[in-house]
């Protein structure tokens, strides 16, 4: 993977250990209200630390199996590191859960 001696190696580790914790409770949120068939992860990490990521992410929720009615798979993003996947993760959110720019002109013109 990286070249890190043990001790970048362990906080390496730690790091993705506290962000899969961190990132767990967001996606059972988006799982629960948008109900998607998959959560895409991509950025400027390199791709084999987001596919551990991913993985330590989806052993959490299948933690939770119990809790919520349905785990939604975490991948990583089939794009470029540079693509923006933070755009095109808001767009369910920008469809569904956000007024539409004719209803905020028409709020605006009153």
């Amino acid at each position: 993977m990286l070249e890190l001696d043990d001790i970048g190696q362990q906080l390496l580790a730690d790091w993705l250990d506290l962000a899969a914790e961190l990132l767990t409770t967001p996606i059972v949120a988006v799982s629960c209200l948008v109900n998607p068939e998959a959560v895409f992860f991509g950025g400027r990490l390199p791709a084999p630390l987001i596919d551990r990521l991913a993985a330590m992410i989806n052993d959490r929720l299948r933690a939770h199996s119990g809790v919520i009615p349905v785990i939604v798979p975490v991948h990583r993003a089939a794009t470029a590191t540079d693509a923006p996947a933070v755009g095109a993760a808001l767009l369910p959110f920008n469809d569904r859960l956000l007024p539409s720019r004719t209803t905020l002109m028409k709020t605006a013109a009153e």
